[in-house]
């Protein structure tokens, strides 16, 4: 048990019957602690090691954990007392420092199966407590936290998108590692050194009713000097049970509509109490393939819409810039935020998937994409379309973002692009088009600044200095800095 928790047990008003039911547990968990000769499986029981603290804390440890067993075998009669120390974990995952609103809302709720296991992990002082866990045709979430009064937890993560660390189910005979769906959410308490992870990895869905073995494997440190690993296991024994298990609700749809001079069609909008899944296919959000066949995933325009309301803390996660446009739903008029932290969920190759927080009105809801168009996620309601954008003004707004300005090329500066693009090298296949040159920017480090057409990203390059730049631009017979706009 956590300080946290030896806290609020501590202020809980335990009766007398029960002071003397305790007593006895003790008395007799104290003997069975002395003379055990077949003692549990580690996970399953809480460490009885020594202390620095000495006799005193192990006695004093061993009565609240003999009582909050008792607690737990007489839950009919003392249902607030477990209540309260449920309450202690719901505090945690409730809060926004969770930047998945899906877990928040779940927790609020009281959804999913209830796990309250501890373990120790020994070696690097690490005690881990397994919270709760969730599932749905898509994803499971499992939340837990760890924590350690000697290990400093602050770069310990439990990542299974970008680090070494690893979920693997264990059913039978049969293991094999679990894929994760997007990044999950993880928030470190300095002043407890704590952290509290919610995972999200496949969906275990298809296992009610058996009993699984979770281990997760390896934990990733995050350093300056780059990422190193944490050779361990924390596993995790239970039976998934229908409290565990939610319906995702899924309406197929045709809802077609362009921004920045792109198609889009949505094809499906999944709902859960997880999540609001809404899957995309447009004319920009296929695999790129050049001249040479190579291909590439390239972010699409609505893409860079949705998250370019994202912002970042390490307090907080991934929120809502609320001074940004981006991609929102609409639900009883309300807006219904995205959950940045599920970015990264891939669907087919020709397919882009938005993840919002859940919804109570499935029939009510409306896609914003920026002040461009709004598109009804039922089968009945029309699209708006609300403002068709030029390219012109999408080149502009990409430019002004970086404080540069475009001016039109002169007829003499027309003559030069065009000779240095046909001795421009044959053996690199992208294909560009001057659309002007940059304005009060001819003494800067700046050679030249390209705009992909298909994504709007732009991308300079630049000299060591301005003499240099100067130099270059003089060799390559250019007097300017050129703007190019690369073709799909």
């Amino acid at each position: 048990m956590n300080n946290n928790i030896r806290r609020e047990l501590e202020k809980i008003d335990i009766p007398d019957e029960l002071h003397s039911r305790a007593r006895l547990g003790v008395e007799k968990a104290k003997a069975e602690f002395n003379v055990r000769s077949n003692p549990p499986v580690k996970e399953n029981t809480p460490s009885l090691v020594s202390s620095p603290k000495g006799k005193k804390y192990n006695y004093k440890r061993l009565s609240i954990i003999a009582a909050a067993l008792l607690l737990i075998t007489s839950t009919l009669t003392f249902t607030p007392v477990i209540a309260a120390i449920q309450e202690v974990y719901d505090k945690i995952f409730s809060s926004k420092h969770i930047d998945d609103t899906g877990v928040r809302n779940a927790v609020i709720s009281g959804d999913g199966q209830i796990l309250d296991q501890t373990y120790i992990d020994e070696k690097y002082d690490i005690t881990v407590h397994f919270e709760r866990v969730l599932t749905d045709d898509k994803e499971t979430k499992l939340l837990l936290t760890y924590q350690s009064e000697k290990t400093d937890l602050k770069d310990y993560y439990v990542d299974l998108f970008e680090g070494v660390s690893s979920i693997n189910l264990m059913v039978g005979n049969e293991k094999r590692k679990l894929k994760n769906v997007g990044w999950g959410s993880r928030y470190y308490d300095s002043k407890e050194n704590k952290v509290v992870s919610a995972l999200s990895f496949e969906s275990l869905k298809d296992y009610e009713g058996k009993d699984i073995r979770l281990e997760i494997d390896q934990l990733t440190i995050y350093k300056d000097s780059g990422r190193e690993s944490v050779e361990t296991t924390w596993p995790l024994d239970f039976m998934i049970k229908p409290a565990a298990i939610s319906e995702r609700k899924t309406i197929e749809l045709n809802k077609t509509f362009t921004y920045k001079r792109e198609a889009y069609t949505v094809t499906r909008v999944e709902f859960s109490k997880l999540e609001t899944r809404v899957v995309v296919k447009g004319s920009d959000t296929g695999v790129l393939t050049d001249d040479n066949g190579m291909e590439y995933d390239v972010m699409s325009k609505l893409e860079r819409q949705f998250l370019n309301a994202r912002k970042h803390s390490k307090e907080y996660g991934y929120s809502v810039n609320e001074k940004k446009s981006g991609v929102f739903l609409k639900s009883e008029g309300k807006k219904v935020e995205p959950i940045f932290s599920k970015g990264e969920v891939e669907g087919e190759n020709d397919e882009y998937i938005m993840t919002f927080a859940p919804v109570r009105n499935q029939k009510d809801c409306i896609l914003e994409v920026g002040d461009a168009v709004d598109i009804p996620l039922n089968k009945s309601g029309k699209v708006i379309q609300k403002a068709v954008e030029d390219e012109q003004s999408e080149i502009d707004a990409v430019l002004d973002e970086y404080g540069y300005t475009l001016v039109p090329l002169t007829k003499e500066e027309e003559k030069e692009i065009n000779q240095y693009l046909e001795t421009f090298p044959k053996e690199l296949s992208i294909k560009r088009k001057a659309i002007g040159k940059l304005k009060g920017h001819e003494n800067s480090k700046i050679l030249e600044v390209s705009i992909s057409e298909r994504s709007r990203v732009l991308s300079m390059s630049e000299a060591q200095n301005s003499e240099a730049a100067k130099k270059i631009r003089e060799e390559n017979g250019f007097s300017f800095i050129p703007i190019y706009l690369n073709p799909r």
